[in-house]
């Protein structure tokens, strides 16, 4: 609720407004020769303090969103900060993930021309009666799994 409050306040609508009460009150009040007309005579004192009144709360409000506005710019800074900082991040897990995909796609292509290996040496190899398999098979199986 302090925030709507401040942000009307501050909003450009207030200031003008507030700027063109100060504009007349200080041509009322300090106008020569104001003091002298019979229907703006008896308010060229007020108008004065009203005149006073008003440059320190227009200077107030300005002063007032400047500063937010500051601290507006400084949040987004460091958002954005932080955003880089992630996208960052991001691109050096994506290429870390790209070497592991392709170490990985290495690995699986020297495992499958292992397999096409072992496949065509053992359809060289005589089929007989029985099992043919002797310890060059079951060390070259090994070495597939590795």
């Amino acid at each position: 609720m302090t925030d709507l409050i401040w942000s009307l306040a501050t909003s450009y609508l207030a200031l003008s407004i507030i700027g063109i009460v100060l504009l007349a009150a200080l041509i009322v009040g300090y106008f020569p020769l104001a003091s002298y007309l019979p229907v703006i005579g008896p308010y060229v004192r007020v108008a004065k303090l009203i005149a006073f009144l008003l440059f320190g709360v227009l200077s107030f409000l300005i002063a007032t969103r400047l500063s937010d506005e500051r601290a507006e710019v400084k949040r987004l800074k460091t958002d954005l900060a932080f955003t880089k900082l992630q996208l960052d991040t991001q691109k050096q897990t994506a290429e870390q993930a790209q070497k592991l995909r392709d170490e990985a796609e290495k690995q699986a292509a020297e495992a499958n021309q292992k397999v096409t290996d072992y496949e065509d040496r053992l359809a060289k190899s005589p089929s007989g009666c029985g099992c043919s398999f002797d310890d060059d098979d079951v060390n070259s199986l090994r070495g597939i799994a590795r």
